[in-house]
């Protein structure tokens, strides 16, 4: 089978949870014997042709680095995916991100190049992976949201990551819509060993008795970076055995999408405790990653926005319990309050301290509820049934409506 992955941006060096999702989906499926393209854009230092991981990656032309250059290189963009989509003929055409301008939707230039990959004869999938807000799955009014339902009804199948999404998009979408939510790595998000997790511990400062907090994602408000910096500020004077590790991007030069003076604004809390809080940055290794979260002792997740959060699951992978924000039909496809972690609201600074405050203190809670986190993800999220379950719908077959995972999707409140 034939596969082409069309996403103007693709990692690296762009960052997102779904962008890696979806590559390493697309790694899987050529290690299963599918020819893979990917069509993206053009990068600075990075080869306009290449293979990476079995697939074959395309890049459009570049332009130029300047904001009008980079302007253009969305439009060249366009075409230039629409030319590759003529000169190949491919079984599936996966749709990622597609740029748009401020007079062009990009739905509409997703709608096109569907109608396109369909008249080649070629199956067409998009996942949608984040809400639009809290109140609307994705953006059904205005002339935005009617491009958006031009593409979606136009694409054969719509994959959404969480039981929310699922039925808030098939009230007006119906059975083309399929609720896959993500696998989890679990042949690279394992438990480390107790010698390799003292050893990193060590090496950065981590004191016997010590209780490292961690997070994962772009630092900014909609993880709700600015909540758990405060709650850390707040409980650290009395508690100064606790640290705080902040792994992922907070600068333009990390990730394209990152507002400086809003991580400065989030950040600014913790300026007096820069000897207890760590910035890892952006970390592409997925086996250091795996590594440092085994180092951790407790994954804060306190999102106010979310599709399906990742980072929660690969912490629990490794055995870390988790406090993650609780929003129904998202986060509670695999933790349980109490037995692998803690729910807290949205933006509730009480609630995360008291959270924080309850596993920071009592280890042996954190044992027993890491331990059943490993347990959740390896019998739930396993990474060879998610890529059963997609390749199943690549080939024209119907993914599970509820895919073996979460509660019950019917308790989830429509959007």
């Amino acid at each position: 089978m034939r596969l082409v992955h069309v996403s103007y941006k693709y990692w690296p060096p762009d960052f997102g949870g779904e962008l890696l999702a979806s590559i390493e989906r697309f790694q899987s499926f050529s290690a299963h014997g599918y020819a893979t393209t990917v069509l993206t854009a053009g990068q600075p230092h990075f080869a306009s042709r290449e293979t990476r991981g079995g697939l074959q990656i395309h890049r459009s032309p570049v332009v130029h680095h300047s904001r009008a250059g980079r302007g253009l290189r969305r439009v060249v963009f366009w075409f230039w995916a629409a030319l590759r989509l003529v000169l190949v003929k491919p079984d599936v055409v996966h749709f990622g991100s597609i740029p748009g301008l401020s007079f062009v939707n990009s739905n509409l230039v997703a709608f096109l190049l569907c109608g396109l990959a369909k008249y080649k004869g070629a199956r067409t999938v998009v996942v949608h992976s984040l809400a639009e807000s809290g109140t609307e799955v994705y953006r059904s009014r205005g002339w935005s949201g009617f491009w958006t339902k031009r593409f979606y009804r136009t694409v054969n199948s719509i994959v959404a990551v969480s039981p929310a999404l699922h039925r808030g998009l098939a009230l007006d979408f119906g059975s083309k819509v399929s609720l896959l939510p993500y696998g989890i790595r679990d042949d690279i998000f394992t438990s480390g060993s107790d010698c390799e997790r003292e050893e990193l511990r060590s090496a950065h400062q981590i004191l016997p008795g010590n209780v490292v907090f961690a997070c994962l994602g772009a630092v900014g408000r909609r993880k709700g970076f600015d909540v758990l910096a405060q709650a850390f500020a707040e409980l650290a004077p009395a508690h100064p055995e606790w640290r705080l590790w902040v792994i992922g991007p907070r600068s333009r030069a990390e990730s394209q999408d990152i507002d400086e003076r809003e991580v400065a604004e989030v950040t600014n809390t913790l300026k007096g405790l820069a000897n207890r809080v760590e910035f890892w940055g952006r970390l592409d290794e997925r086996p250091t990653l795996s590594r440092i979260l085994s180092a951790c002792d407790v994954f804060v997740f306190p999102s106010r926005r979310e599709g399906m959060g990742i980072a929660p699951l690969e912490a629990m992978a490794v055995g870390v319990p988790v406090v993650v924000s609780r929003i129904p039909g998202v986060t509670d496809l695999a933790n349980v309050e109490g037995d692998t972690g803690l729910y807290v609201l949205p933006g509730d600074l009480a609630g995360l301290k008291a959270a924080m405050l309850r596993l920071g203190t009592d280890g042996e809670a954190r044992q027993r509820m890491g331990a059943r986190a490993a347990q959740t993800v390896r019998e739930g999220f396993a990474w060879k049934q998610h890529i059963t379950k997609w390749m199943r719908l690549y080939e024209g077959g119907e993914a599970e409506a509820s895919a073996g995972h979460g509660r019950d999707p019917d308790l989830t409140p429509k959007p």
